[in-house]
């Protein structure tokens, strides 16, 4: 049960690892790309309406992932499980233990 728990943990480090590690190298790719954008719009166009386009990009995707986190669903509870079912109706119960009774009875 032990090894169950370490490898579980070491599973789940070694994805947290890749998935942090993605994520800096994500965050690397969009400061170049910011930087690519920069450089093409303050060329074609003024410095401050550069500024102004790609802070308004980013300003767009946080809203969005913003309103994506907060329109989540509350998790629908599981449904109930009904009970065990008898192997039989009350009366068909009464029947068999008697009917077991007897025969035990009648071996004695």
């Amino acid at each position: 049960m032990l090894e169950e728990v370490k490898k579980s943990a070491s599973e789940k480090a070694r994805r947290a690892g890749v998935i942090s590690a993605g994520a800096v190298i994500s965050c690397v790719g969009v400061a170049f790309l910011t930087a690519a954008a920069w450089i093409y719009l303050s060329a074609v166009l003024d410095t401050l309406l550069a500024a102004m386009i790609i802070g308004a990009a980013y300003l767009g995707v946080g809203l969005i992932m913003i309103g994506l986190g907060a329109n989540r669903k509350q998790p629908v509870p599981p449904a109930p499980q009904p009970a065990a079912a008898p192997e039989g109706p009350p009366m068909m119960q009464a029947f068999m233990y008697g009917l077991q009774a007897g025969a035990s009875a009648d071996r004695r």
